[in-house]
């Protein structure tokens, strides 16, 4: 088991993405209502209230311990839904938030531009610094379902976005025709 005591706001827990390294370390990120979220040399080892927070965990190759587990949110709702970790043991995780407090660093966009906002944050081998943490998104809803890395460090999201005005670069398609709309974004 991964998990607290649960709250009553969102999800209780909900594991959402897994990856393994070369190593057979498993890295486990999702959401959590739970205050008492099993934590271990934590970037972020409380709850930041207010709803749910994204986890991301990394046990051990025999299944026996954490080698890291940290909170990472703000004061709104937080979903970790994708990880993955490079050859070097960088663990990245996307997903959405609401909050205007999640915490960003080396961000392309440092505030949460509306509803809910995809995100993007990464750690290093030890789960502590914060490499990188932004969020990524315009005034409608905004969420990142997927995400994959390169030999360069390079990460690519995909998700979706009610948002007329989602920062564009480089777009092949750069009108939103209404409704949810696809998006891919490195």
């Amino acid at each position: 088991y991964l998990g607290g005591s649960g709250g009553t706001v969102g999800y209780p827990e909900a594991g959402l993405g897994i990856a393994v390294d070369a190593a057979g370390n498993a890295y486990v990120a999702g959401t959590t209502s739970s205050v008492d979220f099993p934590v271990a040399n934590a970037l972020q080892p409380n709850h930041a209230g207010g709803g749910n927070d994204a986890f991301l965990a990394k046990v051990n190759a025999t299944g026996t311990g954490l080698t890291y587990s940290t909170y990472l949110g703000g004061s709104g709702l937080d979903v970790a839904s994708a990880v993955r970790v490079d050859l070097s043991g960088r663990a990245c995780v996307a997903g959405w938030t609401s909050s205007s407090n999640f915490p960003v660093g080396g961000a392309v966009q440092t505030n949460n531009a509306g509803g809910y906002d995809a995100f993007v944050s990464c750690v290093d081998a030890a789960g502590s610094p914060l490499l990188y943490s932004t969020y990524l998104g315009g005034r409608g809803s905004d969420a990142a379902n997927a995400l994959a890395l390169d030999s360069s460090g390079g990460a690519y999201l995909a998700g979706q976005t009610l948002s007329d005005n989602f920062p564009l670069k480089n777009a092949i398609q750069s009108v939103n025709y209404g409704g949810f709309g696809a998006f891919v974004a490195k």
